[in-house]
């Protein structure tokens, strides 16, 4: 491998440690971000439960209102069912007084079923008051700990992207953009090594595309300090890595 190619293949090996140490940042945010939506829908799931609270409280008042307006009429009923002269007067009264009793006892059953309501919201809103408490916990210590790695991480990249510069300082101008281009298409890899496919044969294709390689590149690529590129996918091919890089 010639010079221009063993220093674009240092300079991808450099750039994959890079990738590395970026994912691994981004992970940990990721992580941290994820146990933040789960903060944030516990805290959603509270509000709608506290609304629930609120909705059937306000339902169990309702019922006990009219049922206490209906418990008035019906001791009306009773002192005019006392005072009444005439059968036909009392069982109309009489009539209407059971009406009324049965609508206060449906009223009342509504009332304790929404007061039920009330006590199974609450007793949810204390379940994910503890949940939310355990996750803010969690994550507060899971934060932190991203913090303290991403600090680390960030030393790190640095010290990469000044080692990049540096071995991107002897390649050719043309040659870097192309690099570059490659990466920013295929996310930082942007060499392919050219794979023989068959023993017997002169037939190779790219590792990166798996698309045939013309014969002519590489014998450029055997025989000269060229760079070469798929004419598929467009990463810069190699045939081998140069001695003593990291794979």
């Amino acid at each position: 491998m010639g010079a221009t190619l063993d220093a674009l293949h240092r300079l991808q090996s450099i750039e994959d440690r890079l990738r590395t140490v970026r994912d691994q940042i981004e992970s940990k945010r990721r992580t941290v971000k994820a146990r933040q939506n789960r903060i944030a829908a516990i805290e959603r799931q509270g509000a709608e439960t506290q609304q629930r609270i609120r909705q059937a409280q306000a339902e169990s008042d309702r019922f006990e209102l009219d049922r206490l307006t209906r418990e008035e009429h019906v001791n009306k009923l009773r002192e005019a069912l006392n005072r009444t002269k005439s059968n036909k007067e009392y069982a109309a009264i009489l009539t209407q007084l059971n009406t009324e009793k049965a609508d206060m006892l449906k009223l009342e059953e509504n009332a304790l079923s929404a007061l039920g309501r009330v006590e199974q919201e609450k007793k949810n809103e204390t379940e994910l008051r503890t949940a939310l408490e355990k996750e803010r916990t969690q994550t507060a210590d899971i934060a932190r700990t991203a913090g303290e790695a991403e600090a680390r991480l960030s030393k790190q990249l640095a010290a990469l992207e000044q080692e990049r510069d540096a071995a991107a300082d002897g390649i050719p101008a043309s040659v870097l953009a192309m690099f570059r281009r490659a990466c920013d298409r295929h996310e930082g890899e942007a060499m392919a090594l050219v794979e023989r496919v068959h023993p017997k044969r002169s037939e190779y294709v790219c590792s990166g595309c798996n698309m045939s390689v013309p014969l002519e590149i590489v014998n450029s690529l055997q025989s000269r300090d060229e760079v070469q590129i798929c004419q598929i996918c467009s990463r810069i091919l190699y045939l081998e890595a140069p001695a003593g890089a990291p794979v």
